[in-house]
């Protein structure tokens, strides 16, 4: 009884500063009690994955200034961000089914055609890419590599990992930031004629805002003098140097490859071929691949899905008819632009006949 009736009559002030040690010490204790056994299983998960894996190196877990450096070479396994590894290091990764990032990139051009471009690579063997744009390097950016990385499909050592967004090719920092993530990326550009292009752009914007088409008001800064509204975005996307400019500030050349986008429903196994050529595919796409419907007005792939059905594409036709004016307008706006983009890409694309 005596502890206890002297603790009773001790002032609260006293009771906390003989306890105060006491309880520091405790908690002291504690957390190195946790912080070993954290440690020794961390080195029991370790010792156990190096045994999964059948390797003996441990596996080595990249922060996010070596995913910038080592993009081209690290993969998920298993789709759990703990289990990033280098490909140096675990020989196994390459014929394991892995999530990796893109090694090829559509940029774009949207209403060029690369959506039907998407769809005929999905049937080759050696093509893997994930069904729905991501756009990472444009909107998406802040979410970290390690999310765009769990964005892709699983693929496995001989596959190719590509990604689609449109929007890359006109945002103003995507070359930059795909320069740093991805800087042996292989680009893709589809591209067709841009007055075409530009007036299906348009009217796409229309019925999407459901609002009615005026193409003297939209395409005309002025009905008196009868410039083209440069600032339109529909205009933009078609001065299609003006971007190309920006992304040769970070890529060579010949990582590049364009896609006639007016050609690609004309004579597809031409374009996909060489494309095959351009990857390093297996040559496996050929005329006997396609096929025009009976109206004529559809583009089909001989290979059915699953329930029977032929993968047909229509290729965009205007639905409301530009007045002729507005058509030599454009051509002639339009006409420096394409000769300056023939000169860049050294191809040609006869866009001003």
């Amino acid at each position: 009884m005596f502890p206890y009736d002297v603790l009773r009559f001790w002032p609260q002030k006293q009771l906390r500063k003989f306890f105060a040690p006491i309880f520091m010490l405790f908690s002291l204790f504690l957390c190195g009690l946790f912080v070993s056994e954290k440690e020794r299983f961390v080195q029991d998960s370790e010792e156990n994955n190096a045994s999964y894996l059948g390797t003996k190196a441990k596996p080595r877990t990249l922060h996010r200034s070596d995913l910038l450096r080592e993009t081209s070479e690290i993969f998920y396994l298993d789709s759990e961000p703990q289990n990033v590894v280098a490909d140096d290091q675990l020989q196994v990764v390459t014929s394991r089914p892995a999530k990796r990032l893109p090694s090829v990139l559509v940029i774009g051009v949207k209403k060029s055609g690369t959506r039907a471009l998407m769809e005929f690579l999905r049937f080759h063997p050696d093509v893997c890419a994930p069904a729905n744009e991501i756009h990472y390097f444009s909107k998406n950016y802040y979410k970290g590599l390690d999310w765009y990385r769990r964005q892709m499909p699983v693929s496995v050592g001989n596959q190719i990992t590509l990604e689609r967004t449109r929007a890359y090719f006109t945002h103003r920092d995507a070359p930059a930031r795909i320069a740093q993530e991805i800087p042996g990326a292989r680009l893709i550009v589809v591209v067709r004629n841009p007055v075409l292009r530009s007036l299906l752009d348009y009217t796409s914007q229309c019925d999407i805002n459901k609002s009615k088409v005026s193409f003297r008001d939209s395409f005309f800064w002025s009905n008196i003098t009868g410039f083209i509204d440069m600032s339109r975005d529909f205009v933009q996307t078609s001065m299609y140097v003006k971007f190309l400019v920006n992304w040769l500030n970070y890529f060579k050349l010949d990582q590049f490859h364009f896609v006639n986008g007016d050609m690609l429903y004309k004579n597809p196994s031409h374009e996909l071929g060489r494309l095959e050529i351009f990857l390093n595919l297996r040559n496996l796409i050929s005329s006997d691949y396609f096929y025009h419907n009976t109206s004529g007005n559809c583009l089909c792939v001989k290979k059915h899905d699953c329930q029977g059905r032929p993968h047909c594409f229509t290729d965009n036709k205007l639905k409301y008819r530009p007045p002729s004016y507005l058509l030599r307008r454009l051509r002639d706006f339009f006409h420096p632009f394409n000769e300056k983009f023939y000169k860049q890409t050294k191809q040609h694309f006869s866009w001003n006949v």
